[in-house]
């Protein structure tokens, strides 16, 4: 038996010489640039990456671009395109504007199913019959008509819990390598969930701002210097309610704060998102003041009516927001109701150089 296994590790260890021998075939073939990439990748950091910039060359910082072949390695990005025939590179708004192209074919697949499911005409409310549609059937269920068929064209990261109140992020690295003063999210409804808004004030340099008029203060995983909270309710009108509670427009808080744009937008209440968020359509026209929306959608029959959530979820697209993400949230089917509740992430495809999502960056 001896020397059998004698000759069993002979064996094995001409197998790993072999293979090392390839290895170092392989990388003499690549030049000089891929070498140092690679060289840069792994010995940096510990091969930890931590600051995301494998994606750019690191000696002459090109500008990033996602190509067409998804195979190609990510230390080769950041390469002149000339060094690879026949490929094309993808930028950040071209792979907008592709998908806006794809998204339109989900517009269209969904008013086939309305007419099909005999819903009548999709932007005339006064349809009785639009008004007796039953949107909870096998057929084509509730949610099935809204897919969150857009694209991040970035890194997505899960912030805060696994469990309600996490939020998925488009971008997350753009906030932790690009530290900026003007870097702010805004929350609506927070109650005493804040595990987000800990999770980004421990990653980021932003500063988070936060509104809920039914708890007295933020979870303490939120507080400190770049956290600012006010009891207040985000609404169509700046007024005080019979109960005492406060009310404000986002533009009015905008103002206040001295803020003409939001990175992220997180809205989370329970029903009122609606009449909120005609209010800032309303308010801000064509472009509406957020790189991203994080916002749960609550569509119980006595919050909102299929047909006035139909022409609520277009209004939105027609501003050049729309989904890339969602996630039903399960909590009230526990109680033996429908899955009215759904989170939604937004991609505001407007907003020109203030919307960090949309630059091809460096």
């Amino acid at each position: 038996m001896a020397p059998i296994r004698s000759l069993l590790a002979s064996r094995a260890v001409i197998a790993g010489l072999a293979a090392l021998g390839c290895l170092g075939l392989l990388i003499s073939t690549l030049d000089s640039d891929t070498r140092n990439n690679l060289s840069w990748k792994y010995n940096n950091n510990g091969g930890n990456n931590q600051d995301n910039r494998n994606i750019v060359n690191p000696e002459n910082n090109q500008a990033n671009t996602i190509w067409e072949d998804a195979a190609t390695p990510s230390s080769q990005l950041g390469k002149t395109l000339s060094q690879y025939p026949g490929r094309k590179p993808r930028t950040v708004q071209a792979m907008i504007e592709k998908a806006e192209g794809y998204y339109q074919r989900i517009v269209r697949q969904r008013h086939a199913n309305l007419q099909l499911q005999q819903f009548g005409t999709p932007t005339d409310p006064t349809n009785q019959q639009e008004r007796n549609f039953n949107p909870w059937n096998s057929v084509m269920y509730y949610w099935w008509y809204f897919p969150a068929s857009f694209v991040c064209p970035h890194d997505i990261q899960r912030v805060g819990p696994l469990s309600d109140g996490g939020k998925w992020i488009c971008g997350m690295s753009l906030y932790e390598e690009q530290p900026r003063a003007k870097c702010v999210i805004y929350s609506f409804g927070v109650n005493y969930e804040t595990r987000f808004e800990g999770e980004m004030l421990d990653r980021t340099d932003c500063e988070i701002f936060a509104y809920d008029a039914s708890v007295a203060s933020m979870g303490p995983e939120a507080t400190g210097p770049r956290s600012t909270f006010k009891p207040y309710f985000v609404g169509r009108t700046n007024h005080v309610d019979p109960q005492g509670k406060t009310w404000k427009t986002l533009k009015t808080l905008m103002q206040e704060n001295g803020h003409d744009w939001i990175d992220i937008l997180k809205v989370d209440i329970e029903g009122s998102e609606f009449e909120t968020f005609d209010a800032i359509m309303d308010d801000f026209g064509d472009v509406l003041p957020f790189s991203q929306l994080q916002m749960e959608l609550h569509v119980r029959e006595d919050m909102i009516s299929f047909p006035d959530f139909l022409k609520w979820w277009e209004r939105l697209e027609s501003k050049g927001v729309y989904p890339w993400w969602t996630e039903l949230n399960l909590n009230p089917t526990f109680g033996g109701e429908k899955d009215w509740a759904s989170e939604y992430c937004f991609l505001n495809t407007r907003g020109g150089s203030k919307n960090l999502l949309i630059q091809n960056y460096v």
